[in-house]
């Protein structure tokens, strides 16, 4: 009997938890969801080789409806070339796998707005440097 009114008591504060809980989870109505940013980009870079270095340009471009804030740009640098000095955004990795976000003076990348992000490095002599798998805050950009 002890045990049939223990349950009797814990079961309902069970069962509130769970409602709450499946409640909690229910999907927002419709017109309630804030549609996320709409963004699309396009990139060109540019090289100058001076045999054992090199000074490349990033332009990434906005060409989605929304703007885009607290952009950020990643990308894929050749093997064995190594970033010295950078400018057009805060560098957070000098080779290989690149990440640059946004400076303070260009916080967001307005519709058609573009970011200069600009490097200038050394390599061996007779290797070319390539930025590959250029991205917008992780959407992919096209050539």
């Amino acid at each position: 009997m002890e045990l049939k009114n223990a349950l009797s008591a814990v079961l309902p504060a069970v069962a509130g938890v769970i409602a709450l809980s499946t409640t909690a989870a229910a999907a927002p109505e419709p017109g309630n969801v804030r549609a996320q940013a709409q963004f699309e980009c396009r990139f060109e870079y540019t090289i100058q080789d001076f045999g054992f270095g090199f000074n490349a340009l990033l332009k990434v471009t906005n060409n989605g409806p929304d703007p885009v804030s607290g952009w950020w740009v990643e990308f894929d640098l050749s093997p064995d070339a190594l970033i010295q000095t950078t400018y057009g955004g805060r560098f957070t990795s000098y080779t290989g796998h690149i990440q640059v976000n946004s400076p303070d003076w260009l916080p967001t990348l307005a519709p058609g707005r573009y970011a200069n992000v600009g490097f200038n490095g050394r390599k061996p002599v007779g290797t070319s440097v390539t930025a590959t798998n250029v991205t917008l805050n992780d959407v992919p950009c096209t050539a």
